[in-house]
């Protein structure tokens, strides 16, 4: 097979991710034209942020007047849950600094779970070109919906006024699709204890730190089974 074939082949892969992400942007253009935000003030954020629930927290803190320092390091704090995703996926992709670094800009939470479920099931040498087409069209969705948002957003959601009560759940939804795909019994006691963790610091006031708390809490107590790194030694030794 071809490095051609694996980048089509990211791509259908990436197909559900497109779908889910096309409506959420969407509706972030349209929010952010609401508050005055200029197009490329909008787009500029999709652009270099690309976080789904960080983009939307900017809006609302913008609404709320808050610095822009504290907003930057909300939106570092919101994305620092990242660092716990590369390590997962580290071992199957090539080495290079370079190619690292355009990776790990790609990589939403939505993409390490594709990577996370098939990305093993790919050689070796179709890992590369499967990954940015999994990565470069998710993006590429992203944008384009915050495009439509911008420009007719407002239109098609007067002309079809449901959408307007949907939209806005459609990244919430595709998150917790994603996350019921790579959920293992093995992990079931480390989620519970990490949701209850999150819980806590939301009731307490801290939501900004909940999420956070509760990946690392659940990472510390998780133990994975013996037999997954067999298969991921089989895996890299087949690829």
């Amino acid at each position: 097979m071809t490095s051609r074939t694996y980048f089509f082949q990211g791509i259908k892969d990436t197909i559900p991710t497109m779908l889910g992400y096309f409506p959420a942007s969407l509706a972030f253009g349209l929010t952010g034209t609401s508050i005055g935000l200029s197009p490329m003030e909008l787009f500029a954020i999709s652009f270099f942020v690309y976080a789904g629930s960080a983009q939307f927290f900017i809006l609302a803190s913008l609404q709320l007047g808050m610095p822009i320092l504290s907003v930057v390091f909300l939106v570092f704090m919101l994305n620092l849950r990242h660092l716990l995703y590369g390590p997962i996926i580290e071992p199957y992709l090539p080495e290079g600094l370079k190619k690292r670094l355009a990776k790990a800009f790609l990589l939403t939470d939505e993409v390490f779970a594709v990577c996370y479920l098939k990305l093993k099931t790919i050689p070796a040498e179709g890992k590369t070109s499967w990954y940015f087409a999994v990565g470069l069209f998710a993006w590429w969705s992203w944008l384009l919906g915050t495009l439509v948002g911008i420009f007719a957003g407002e239109y098609i959601f007067k002309s079809y006024p449901l959408l307007a009560q949907t939209m806005g759940f459609a990244l919430t939804a595709l998150f917790v699709g994603v996350t019921f795909l790579v959920v293992q019994s093995s992990m079931l006691l480390a989620l519970g204890i990490g949701g209850l963790v999150s819980l806590f610091f939301a009731y307490i006031g801290w939501s900004s730190v909940a999420m956070l708390a509760g990946a690392a809490v659940a990472c510390l107590v998780y133990q994975p089974p013996q037999q997954t790194n067999t298969l991921i030694k089989e895996g890299d030794s087949h690829a």
